[in-house]
């Protein structure tokens, strides 16, 4: 099988080696009061996160900004296609796609951008799937009061790098069946839905009489 295939790959290598690391922006450092030249962000939150890991049709969380000197935004890390998150405290990693273009990444993310050789759904795979990596991630965070990450062991994370067909190949394989399982999940809230309405209704027309 093929996930039995990464074995081949080049083992031992740190994730430093094949990718940049880096923590978001602190919001408090950056924020600004309005005026002329202040501009409002949109932040990436766990609400977006989430939404990919275990998507909840219902969900009304508002949007988060934040107003940022705009001669700031050069500098400042914004989400693009192509970057993979992790969440520091929750340890669970996300490729980003087109349509969190532009968001304000926050402190509580690590910020990796894959190089050529690395894909960032492999890379999305690797840190949420693979037993090695969820071992390493797991020590990590052993023994200590904080359970958060820190961005010098994700530098260090050992990780398998096999070759680049092969890591679409398990990139691609992982997005559909994790797409499957958000449609199947989407479809049980809404007939549980569908459901309690027409429960609702039959009670309504049973006081009624």
């Amino acid at each position: 099988m093929l996930f039995n295939e990464i074995a081949k790959g080049r083992a031992g290598l740190y994730l430093e080696q094949c990718a940049s690391v880096v923590q978001g922006a602190f919001l408090a450092r950056i924020q600004t009061s309005p005026s002329m030249d202040a501009v409002k962000l949109p932040v990436y939150t766990m609400k977006e996160m989430n939404e990919w890991l275990s998507p909840d049709p219902t969900s009304s969380e508002n949007q988060q900004d934040v107003l940022v000197d705009q001669h700031r935004l050069g500098s400042l890390p914004l989400a693009k296609e192509g970057l993979v998150l992790i969440s520091l405290t929750g340890q669970r990693a996300v490729a980003l796609q087109q349509e969190h273009a532009g968001k304000l990444i926050p402190s509580n993310f690590a910020i990796i951008e894959p190089t050529s050789e690395l894909h960032p759904d492999y890379l999305e795979w690797f840190i949420n799937e693979h037993p090695d990596c969820r071992k390493q991630l797991k020590i990590a965070t052993q023994g200590t009061s904080v359970t958060s990450l820190s961005i010098q062991m994700l530098r260090t994370l050992e990780i398998i790098l096999p070759p680049m067909d092969d890591q679409v190949k398990i990139g691609s394989v992982h997005r559909l069946l994790h797409r499957k399982n958000r449609l199947l999940q989407e479809r049980i809230v809404w007939e549980q839905q569908y459901i309690k309405q027409i429960l609702m209704g039959y009670l309504k027309e049973e006081v009624s009489r």
